[in-house]
């Protein structure tokens, strides 16, 4: 995959390639081992224009769909239109998935007090 932004108005492009030299555009991809459960997620739950809180936090959502293990098996980079690369460290994507999960026990626990 390759992701960049467009250099007249810094709109954010995402590519896979192909060895075969196709390539596609994507708004929201996923590869690799259990990637069409994560870009079956990504397709339901894609919001067009979202901050990038909320892109970080959907692809959190969509990681957590394939990993069991939390936090420690996510790593997580951020690029942004000047070229700078953020990576988040263990903790800063610790704090989304728990936010996450409280985010699920409390739509469990109004599921609830509806039965």
């Amino acid at each position: 995959m390759i992701a960049g932004f467009d250099l007249n108005d810094t709109t954010p492009r995402l590519y896979q390639t192909e060895p075969s030299g196709v390539y596609n555009s994507w708004k929201a991809h996923a590869i690799g081992r259990s990637s069409k459960t994560v870009k079956e997620f990504l397709e339901k739950n894609f919001a067009e224009g979202a901050d990038e809180k909320s892109t970080v936090k959907l692809t959190v959502k969509s990681l957590l769909e394939v990993v069991q293990t939390g936090a420690k098996n996510i790593e997580i980079s951020v690029l942004k239109p000047n070229n700078v690369i953020q990576n988040l460290t263990v903790d800063e994507i610790s704090q989304y998935v728990a936010e996450i999960e409280a985010e699920k026990q409390a739509e469990a626990e109004k599921k609830k007090k509806k039965e």
